[in-house]
């Protein structure tokens, strides 16, 4: 049996194909979750079997330090019987600590190169990572190169493969079609990357946009604490809305005429759908951000006058479907040939 152990509300979207294809080959399964941001919703809308165990630790580091024992002994506790051959998960931590106590082995999906290599190096038995990061940055960064193995894409091709657009999406979260709609993903200010330079820029970009007749803002907050930061400093702007409930977060990318994210998986997900796609991430840039923004699929705001270069209109765009290679299949081969 392989453990999957989602943390994070992009690892729903990411393991569900893998989960089809475990399905279809009649291979067992245990799903763990983590109830934070929204990955618990995202698993109910998708009908995903899961065993919700702990939350997020805050924003103290004591607190994250204390969650990682406390949620891995849970993990341990309620994985403890039963027939596990791998653990598998994309960055969960308190997996990696949990698996190494029961002796088993471990895939850690990564694609951010400046994350805790130290502890990821310790704890995982192998690291994979997507072919477009060179050994160069992944070495200067401290990762163990011994540990890391590649897949042909970006994580976010794994699921884009099944995406057709739909047409009647706005219409589900009540949004007009003739408005122009710009996606916000607040940077997040609890995790481990949380720096104010992004709050600064979120609250330009909201300034700006929410500014002009035709607009709307709809956020896509992690937790309240972003949602609770947006309401007091724009508490009387009617251009500003919350999303209230777990939708596809692919058709809701695509519906958008720009996308500011202060996220890894957001910016890629909508570069790589073709909307216009800013990033206010103000950490260590990623070298997949990097790669999309030199190939004219991304850009960056580093400051906040850049948001006035921005033109806001109605975007046509039409959803190319790339021939991106069966990469589930060729990564659960990978996982198979583990156990």
């Amino acid at each position: 049996m392989i453990w999957f152990d989602l943390d994070n509300s992009p690892h729903v979207p990411l393991f569900r194909p893998f989960f089809v294809e475990l399905n279809n080959r009649k291979e067992e399964y245990f799903v763990t979750a983590r109830d934070f941001a929204q990955t618990k919703e995202l698993l109910d809308l998708y009908n995903i079997e899961y065993l919700l165990i702990g939350k997020h630790g805050g924003k103290r580091k004591i607190n994250k330090l204390i969650n990682l024992f406390s949620r891995s002994f849970s993990l341990r506790k309620n994985v403890n019987d039963k027939d596990i051959k791998l653990a598998v998960s994309h960055g969960s931590r308190t997996q990696l600590l949990a698996a190494i106590q029961l002796g088993l082995n471990s895939l850690l999906m990564l694609d951010y190169e400046y994350t805790e290599s130290k502890i990821f190096n310790a704890l995982a038995t192998k690291i994979l990572m997507p072919v477009y990061i060179p050994e160069k940055r992944l070495y200067d960064a401290g990762f163990n190169l011994k540990k890391v193995i590649r897949y042909n894409g970006f994580k976010e091709e794994l699921y884009l493969k099944d995406f057709e657009p739909d047409e009647n999406f706005r219409k589900s979260i009540d949004i007009d079609h003739e408005c122009i709609l710009v996606i916000f993903r607040p940077p997040s200010m609890v995790g481990n990357y949380h720096n104010t330079k992004g709050e600064k820029l979120l609250n330009a970009g909201l300034k700006y946009f929410s500014s002009f007749q035709n607009t709307i803002c709809l956020i896509v907050n992690r937790t309240p604490v972003e949602q609770k930061f947006i309401k007091e400093k724009f508490f009387d702007n009617k251009k500003i809305r919350f999303l209230d409930k777990a939708v596809d977060g692919l058709q809701l990318l695509f519906s958008a005429d720009i996308a500011i994210s202060g996220g890894g998986t957001m910016n890629r997900e909508s570069s790589l759908l073709g909307t216009e796609t800013y990033s206010i991430f103000s950490g260590k840039r990623p070298y997949l951000d990097e790669y999309l923004r030199d190939l004219g699929k991304l850009k960056f705001i580093d400051d906040e006058k850049d948001f006035e270069k921005i033109f806001v209109e109605k975007k046509n765009k039409t959803f190319i479907k790339s021939n991106y290679k069966n990469l589930v299949v060729e990564i659960i081969d990978l996982i198979l040939s583990f156990i």
